[in-house]
C-alpha cells in the first residue's frame, strides 16, 4: 500500500511538473509569437505610411486563424482542408503586404514622370532642387507626396542629400525611381542641366509605361483564364460537397483522398507557376 501511495505521489508531482512546465513553454513561445508578430506589421504597416493598433491587428488574426478552419471542419468533417486552409491563413498577412507594397510602388511609378516634369518646370524658373521638391509635395497628394516629404524632413535634421536620396530609393525600390534618384547624384556630382535631365527622364518613363500598358493589355487574358482554371476545381469541388456529401467523405476522410487532394494542390501550383512565367514580359 505504502509503495502504490509512493508510485502515485511521484507520478502526479512529475505530471503537474511536466503540465507546468509545458504551460510555461506555451506562455513564452505565446508573448514571443505575439512580439513578433505586431513588430512585424507595425514595421510593414510603418513602411506603407499606414497606423493602427497592432495588437488589434494581432487579436483579428488569430480569430480568423481559429475560427474559418474550425467551420471548414464542421462542415467536411475532415483535418486535410483545415490543415490547408491554415497554412494559407497563416501567409496571408505576408501576402496581403506584398500587394499593397506593389500596389504603392505602381501609383508612384504611374505618378512619376509628372513630377519629373513638375521639378524640371521649377528648376527651369530657378528653384534649387530642395526648393522643386517642397514645391512638388505641397501640390500632391498620395504616396509620392509621403515619401518626399519624409526626404524633406530627412534633410532638415541634417541628414545629407545623397544619404536622403538613398533612404527614398531604399524605401521605395522602384527602378524608375532608382533612374531619377540616380540622375539627381550624377548632376550633383559631376554638373549639368537637371531640369533638361528631368524633362527626357520623363519622356523615356511615359514611353515604357505605355509600353507596359500594352503587354499588360495583351496578357489580361491569360492571366484571367490562369485564375479561372485554377480556383474551377476547387469550385467544383465545394459544389460537389454540397449536392452529394456523403459520396464526396470519401474523398475528405480517406488516405486515398487525401492523396487526390494532395495532387491537385501541386498540379494547380504547378500549373500557376507555369502561367505566371508565360505572361510576365519584363521590359
Amino acid at each position: 500500500m505504502f509503495d502504490y501511495l509512493l508510485i502515485s505521489t511521484a507520478a502526479f508531482i512529475s505530471i503537474s511538473l511536466m503540465t507546468a512546465v509545458s504551460l510555461r513553454l506555451a506562455r513564452v513561445s505565446w508573448v514571443r509569437f505575439e512580439s513578433l508578430f505586431t513588430d512585424t506589421t507595425d514595421r510593414q504597416l510603418k513602411g506603407l505610411f499606414l497606423f493602427a493598433n497592432t495588437k488589434y491587428i494581432f487579436a483579428f488574426f488569430i480569430a480568423i486563424l481559429v475560427g474559418i478552419p474550425l467551420i471548414v471542419f464542421i462542415l467536411f468533417e475532415s483535418i486535410v482542408p483545415v490543415v490547408v486552409l491554415t497554412i494559407l491563413l497563416a501567409f496571408a498577412p505576408r501576402f496581403i503586404f506584398k500587394r499593397l507594397r506593389k500596389r504603392r510602388k505602381a501609383s508612384i511609378d504611374r505618378i512619376l514622370p509628372d513630377i519629373l516634369d513638375q521639378l524640371a518646370g521649377s528648376l527651369v524658373s530657378g528653384a534649387t532642387f530642395v526648393n522643386a521638391v517642397q514645391s512638388m509635395v505641397d501640390e500632391n497628394e498620395g504616396a509620392i507626396k509621403q515619401e518626399f516629404s519624409l526626404f524633406l524632413r530627412e534633410l532638415r535634421v541634417g541628414t545629407r542629400l545623397e544619404e536622403a536620396l538613398d533612404n527614398l530609393g531604399e524605401r521605395v525600390r522602384s527602378e524608375d525611381m532608382d533612374l531619377v534618384i540616380s540622375a539627381a547624384l550624377i548632376a550633383r556630382d559631376v554638373g549639368g542641366n537637371l531640369a533638361e535631365i528631368f524633362t527626357r527622364l520623363s519622356a523615356s518613363l511615359r514611353k515604357k509605361q505605355e509600353m507596359e500598358n500594352k503587354i499588360s493589355a495583351l496578357t489580361a487574358q491569360g492571366v484571367l483564364q490562369g485564375w479561372v482554371v485554377g480556383l474551377l476545381p476547387f469550385g467544383i469541388l465545394l459544389a460537389l460537397h454540397i449536392i452529394e456529401p456523403e459520396a464526396m467523405k470519401v474523398l475528405w476522410q480517406s488516405i486515398l483522398g487525401w492523396v487526390f487532394l494532395g495532387l491537385i494542390i501541386f498540379m494547380e501550383l504547378l500549373g500557376g507557376f507555369f502561367i505566371s512565367r508565360i505572361v510576365r514580359i519584363d521590359i
